[in-house]
């Protein structure tokens, strides 16, 4: 319903998961990273750290937005993880992981995901035991022994990758245990002896040494954005002056990022790959030989389901990635001659140009 002034009351911007398609986001690369690098970093739109920016925790925020947007996992898929269920960051560009069942929304079996080394190197950084936040974290909450003090710790003594089984301590030896079957709360009370004292296996601490829930990095998301309006505020002020003198109303912040958004994100730049390999597939064969390789290979909303997670290809055609459908063809062969991230890039920005759902990262004052 219009409001008082007939304009139509706009939804929540931070509301992410219960988006209709035309409220539908998503962010290039440069868009997020610059969104990061504001609301999680303390930098302003001039490109300096903000002076009186504490930036504790810094490297655990960044390690988990990058993580989101490099796996396309759900906000409780990613936060749940344990530190003995990522693999190491060294050799390929992108690394196969295990989800667990529990951590699966409405999953009746774990699945395999793939993270980018990069988002591995920022999570190896946030967890390194020397300079990373998250062992000092750790060691201030061992200094005063508060992790004793919790009730219905299970200590872990072993792990067994291969069989996707955790040991923890029982009364006549250790006692297997399947990351599977290891719900959300569940797998906050696994812990590790160490010299130091005890230490969590979920990976993501907050401030106090506990782990961070998952419905928290919505706070997270929401402080980000915040930051972010303010120091757009802050810049339009001073670049435009002239309209604040005025009295013209100043646009809202243009650049603002939800967790859900980040999966989508991930969809739209698989979308754009896949289809550029399937076009090269097919190329020079007929359309019935074209359509006997989809079916022998998997077709391209297939393998899209598999890596969103999804059960039917048809959710992530409807729901993800419906307005990019019109766009494959000659059109995406054009971006061959383009590197593969400017070839995604320059996708996005086509479809954006006529629809506006795709965010870019905001220009400085000197570059509008």
């Amino acid at each position: 319903m219009p409001s008082e002034s007939g304009y139509r009351r706009r939804r929540d911007p931070l509301r992410p998961a219960a988006s209709s398609r035309r409220q539908v986001k998503w962010l290039l690369r440069p868009a997020l990273t610059q969104w990061r690098d504001v609301g999680l970093r303390g930098y302003g739109f001039d490109g300096l750290r903000r002076s009186g920016w504490r930036g504790f925790n810094e490297d655990r925020d960044v390690a988990f937005v990058d993580g989101l947007y490099g796996t396309g996992l759900r906000l409780r898929e990613w936060s749940s993880v344990l530190d003995v269920e990522l693999p190491h960051s060294q050799g390929r560009r992108l690394h196969r992981a295990w989800l667990a069942e529990q951590c699966i929304k409405g999953a009746k079996e774990g699945r395999y995901y793939w993270v980018p080394r990069r988002a591995l190197q920022q999570v190896e950084a946030y967890m390194d035991p020397i300079e990373g936040s998250r062992a000092e974290v750790v060691a201030r909450v061992q200094r005063r022994g508060l992790y004793e003090r919790l009730h219905g710790l299970r200590i872990v003594v072993g792990h067994n990758a291969r069989a996707g089984a955790l040991y923890v301590e029982g009364r006549d030896g250790p006692v297997p245990i399947a990351l599977d079957v290891l719900t959300h709360d569940e797998r906050q009370l696994l812990f590790r002896r160490t010299p130091a004292g005890l230490e969590p296996l979920w990976v993501w601490l907050s401030i106090n040494g506990l782990p961070k829930k998952p419905y928290s990095w919505e706070d997270t998301f929401a402080a980000a954005n915040e930051r972010v309006a303010r120091a757009w505020a802050q810049t339009h002020q001073v670049v435009g002056g002239r309209e604040a003198e005025h009295g013209w109303e100043v646009r809202p912040c243009p650049l603002w990022a939800t967790p859900h958004m980040l999966r989508h994100s991930f969809a739209l730049r698989w979308f754009s790959l896949l289809s550029l390999v399937e076009e090269q597939r097919v190329e020079g064969l007929s359309e019935r030989e074209a359509a006997d390789l989809r079916e022998q290979l998997g077709g391209l909303w297939l393998q899209l389901a598999v890596l969103m997670g999804h059960k039917h290809p048809d959710t992530t055609r409807e729901h993800y990635l419906e307005p990019f459908t019109g766009l494959r063809g000659s059109y995406l062969m054009e971006l061959l001659d383009e590197d593969e991230q400017a070839g995604v890039d320059a996708l996005v920005r086509a479809f954006a140009a006529s629809t506006g759902a795709a965010l870019d990262p905001i220009q400085s004052g000197a570059e509008r």
